[in-house]
C-alpha cells in the first residue's frame, strides 16, 4: 500500500532510496526530470529537463559535468528531496584473496577472485 501511495503521488513526506547503476551522474540527476517514471516527488522544472536532455547529447566529459552541475543547482534551489544519508559498503578482505578490485558500484566479478596461500619463507 505504501508504495502504491508514492507511486500516485498521494503522499507530504516519504522515505525513498536510490543506488546508482552506472557511474555517471545522470544515474541521480535524471531520476527527477519530469518524464522519469522514478520521479515520486512529483517536481517538474522544464529547465531541468532541458538540462538533462542536454546532457544526454554531449561526449565532453567537462562540458556533461558543467551541465549537470547547473542542473544540480536548479535542484538543490529548489529541494524536492531531502538528502538523509547515503548508503555505504564497507569489505573485509583477507590478504589471501586475489583479484578483488573495489569499485563504486559495488559490483563485483567472482570468477577473476582465488585464494592464494601464505608464502612463508623457510626457516
Amino acid at each position: 500500500m505504501y508504495l502504491h501511495e508514492v507511486k500516485s503521488l498521494n503522499h507530504y513526506v516519504a522515505r525513498m532510496g536510490w543506488v546508482g547503476d552506472y557511474i555517471d551522474p545522470n544515474t541521480f540527476l535524471e531520476i527527477f526530470t519530469s518524464y522519469s517514471g522514478d520521479n515520486r516527488t512529483g517536481w517538474k522544472n522544464p529547465q531541468y529537463d532541458a538540462l538533462i536532455k542536454k546532457a544526454a547529447t554531449i561526449r565532453d566529459k567537462e562540458q556533461r559535468f558543467e551541465i549537470f552541475q547547473q542542473a544540480e543547482t536548479i535542484l538543490l534551489e529548489e529541494m524536492p528531496l531531502i538528502p538523509i544519508y547515503n548508503y555505504s559498503t564497507n569489505n573485509l578482505v583477507s590478504t589471501h584473496l586475489k583479484g578483488f578490485t573495489p569499485n563504486l558500484l559495488d559490483y563485483y566479478s567472482y570468477k577473476h577472485l582465488y585464494l592464494e596461500a601464505d608464502k612463508k619463507s623457510p626457516e
